[in-house]
């Protein structure tokens, strides 16, 4: 079902331009007006298009939200989360003052609201948990993207099933939250009981191999 959403990109600045006091973000809004079916759509319409270029459109410098990337919640247990390695380059360019981005310049991190006072985070684990590494503590220190349904903001348990890929269907009446993915195992057990309930725990269940890694 097409619908329109917003997605939002969002940058860490160091202070708004009228308050240099106050913790600050640039957030470049794109709203996305009945061409997507699902979340993932929504996303790959961005890609290859040139949209941060346009001079001062859907900017916008706002008081950041204090949401801690430790209770955002992940979609992946410790055992889908595949490359160490790649979390230790990661963690080292973020050291050397860079943000972590696609190769289409969409940030790594994407997330979409679930209520009003949670985040699931749909892609980019590994680039979060590099983040926790270096001893970030908030969403809003971290480049990342959102998509938000245009009426409510979050998003419906229907359109998170497209998270779970071939077993959308078997979580749609079931409550998501009690499940992860798993896309190294084998397909019929790539549908995993949740054991970490959000980030904060799976950086924990990770942090001993990242720094040994």
């Amino acid at each position: 079902m097409d619908m329109n959403r917003v997605v939002k990109i969002i940058s860490p600045q160091n202070t708004l331009p009228s308050d240099p006091s106050a913790i600050s973000v640039f957030t470049y809004i794109i709203p996305i007006t009945n061409s997507c079916s699902t979340i993932y759509d929504t996303v790959d319409s961005l890609k290859n298009k040139k949209f941060l270029t346009t001079e001062g459109k859907n900017i916008q410098y706002h008081v950041a939200e204090h949401f801690p990337l430790q209770n955002v919640l992940n979609i992946h247990n410790d055992s889908g989360i595949k490359d160490l390695f790649q979390i230790r380059s990661m963690v080292t360019k973020i050291q050397s003052g860079e943000d972590i981005f696609t190769s289409e310049g969409l940030p790594n991190i994407k997330l979409v609201r679930v209520d009003k006072n949670q985040w699931l985070l749909f892609d980019g684990h590994h680039s979060m948990l590099a983040y926790v590494q270096v001893g970030k503590k908030y969403l809003h220190e971290v480049a990342h993207l959102t998509v938000e349904n245009e009426d409510t903001d979050s998003v419906s348990s229907d359109e998170i099933s497209v998270f779970f890929g071939p077993h959308a269907n078997k979580i749609r009446n079931r409550e998501w939250r009690s499940y992860v993915i798993n896309w190294q195992a084998p397909i019929n057990e790539q549908l995993c009981p949740r054991i970490h309930k959000n980030m904060g725990e799976l950086y924990d269940a990770l942090s001993s191999k990242i720094v040994s890694y």
